[in-house]
């Protein structure tokens, strides 16, 4: 499985319309669903590092709520995501 850097999951975030809510350790966004859900999701300062594959499926089924193709679609193309 390929996994993304800390940096690509942000560029996921603000491709995909997610906004940026704060940054402490981390840089945390928001995303609300047009069925009122409210994702929230948080990318490490360390940009650069890879994750596990386990924690990449977990992000992506937990905060993202994507499949992992929908993910790499959009980084590629720069199109959000539909839901």
């Amino acid at each position: 499985m390929r996994t993304p850097t800390w940096a690509q999951v942000e560029r996921f975030c603000r491709i995909d319309g997610w906004r940026e809510v704060r940054r402490t350790g981390h840089v945390h966004f928001e995303k609300l669903l047009a069925d009122g859900t409210l994702l929230r999701t948080h990318r490490s300062h360390a940009s650069r590092k890879t994750m596990s594959p386990g924690r990449f499926k977990a992000i992506l089924r937990h905060q993202l709520r994507v499949g992992e193709d929908e993910f790499w679609r959009a980084i590629e193309t720069g199109e959000p995501v539909e839901r």
